[in-house]
C-alpha cells in the first residue's frame, strides 16, 4: 500500500475531512480515522457513518477504556494500525484547500522522508471570542513562510500536516508520556535531528478550523508551557520562547521577567479575554508565565 491518511479525533467532526481526502485518493491508499474516546453522541454517529461509507474505516484502541489515549499514544496506535509506506497524519480540525494536495506530497517525497506540508487559517475571524487565537494563527501564518520553516526545519515541524515514511516512524515514535496539549511535536522533530533524518518544508496547506474562544485557548497555552517547562533542556532549545528565557537566566534577567509578570497578570488577561487583544502583550504573557513555573 502507498499511504496511509492517520486522522485522530476526540468528539470533532472529521467527517468533510474524510471525504474531501477520499476524493483524491487510489486503491493504493487508505484512510484511518482514529476515534480516541469520543463521547459526543453526534460525533459517534458520524463516525459511524465514515465507518458504513466503506472508503475509509475508524479505529479504536482503546474499546474497553473510556480515558483518552492522548495527543501522542493515538498516533503511535494509528501508525501501528496502517499498512501504508507513507503516513499522512492530519488533525481532525483540518481542511482541504487543493485538489493536488495528495498528489503534491508524494511529489515531494523524493526530497525528504519527513515532508511539512504547513497551517493556512480562515479568511476571517470566526467569532469576536475567538480574536486571541486567531489574530495569533494570521501572523504566524505571514511569519512562518516556507522558505523560514526551511531553516528552522525541526523545531516548525507540527503534527497538524505532515508527512512521514512508516519505517522510520515507528522507529521513533511520538513521546507517550505527552497526554495534555503542546510541544510533542517539538520532542519528535528533536528525535529527528538527533538521528540527522531530513526534513524537507513545502507549501501544501490546510486550513485548520478549530480556533478556540480566547479563553479556552488561553488555557491550552498554560497547559502546553507546563508541558514545555518539563521537557529536557536540550529539547527546550528548539522552542524560541524557552531558548529566550535561557538567555534572560544567563544574564539574571528571568528574575525581573518573573516579577513584572506577577504583577501585571491580572491586567494582562483582561487585555488578551477582551475584543482587542495585543500580540505583543500575549507574548510577554507567555514568557511571564514559563518564568515563573520554571
Amino acid at each position: 500500500m502507498r499511504l496511509s491518511i492517520l486522522i485522530p479525533t476526540h468528539n470533532y467532526d472529521c467527517t468533510r475531512l474524510v471525504y474531501d481526502l477520499e476524493a483524491q485518493l487510489t486503491e493504493e491508499d487508505e484512510i484511518i480515522v482514529g476515534n480516541d474516546c469520543s463521547t459526543d453522541k453526534n460525533i459517534v454517529a458520524k463516525l459511524s457513518e465514515i465507518e458504513n461509507s466503506g472508503k475509509s474505516r475508524v479505529f479504536t484502541p482503546n474499546d474497553n477504556d473510556s480515558r483518552p489515549l492522548g495527543r501522542a499514544a493515538i498516533r503511535n496506535a494509528l501508525a501501528r494500525e496502517a499498512k501504508g509506506e507513507w503516513l499522512l497524519f492530519i488533525d481532525a480540525d483540518a481542511e482541504v484547500r487543493s485538489k493536488t494536495f495528495i498528489e503534491d506530497y508524494l511529489s515531494a517525497t523524493k526530497f525528504a522522508p519527513v515532508v511539512c506540508g504547513g497551517t493556512g487559517n480562515l479568511p476571517e475571524c470566526p467569532s469576536p471570542e475567538c480574536r486571541l487565537r486567531y489574530n495569533y494563527e494570521i501572523e504566524a501564518e505571514k511569519r512562518l513562510t516556507v522558505e523560514r520553516r526551511q531553516r528552522f526545519p525541526y523545531s516548525q515541524l507540527a503534527t497538524f500536516n505532515f508527512l512521514i515514511r512508516r519505517d522510520m516512524f515507528l522507529s521513533i515514535c511520538f513521546d507517550e508520556g505527552f497526554k495534555e496539549y503542546g510541544y510533542e511535536d517539538t520532542c519528535f522533530g528533536f528525535q529527528l535531528k538527533q538521528r540527522d533524518i531530513a526534513i524537507h518544508h513545502i507549501d501544501n496547506k490546510l486550513t485548520h478550523l478549530g480556533i478556540e474562544t480566547s479563553d479556552v485557548y488561553l488555557s491550552k497555552i498554560e497547559t502546553a508551557l507546563r508541558t514545555l517547562s518539563k521537557i529536557e533542556k536540550e529539547q527546550r532549545k528548539l522552542v524560541r520562547l524557552s531558548g529566550f528565557a535561557m538567555k534572560l537566566e544567563r544574564y539574571y534577567l528571568l528574575g525581573l521577567v518573573r516579577c513584572i509578570f506577577r504583577l501585571t497578570k491580572k491586567h494582562l488577561r483582561a487585555n488578551l479575554l477582551g475584543k482587542h487583544p495585543n500580540q505583543k502583550l500575549f507574548t510577554f504573557y507567555k514568557l511571564g508565565y514559563y518564568a515563573d513555573i520554571i
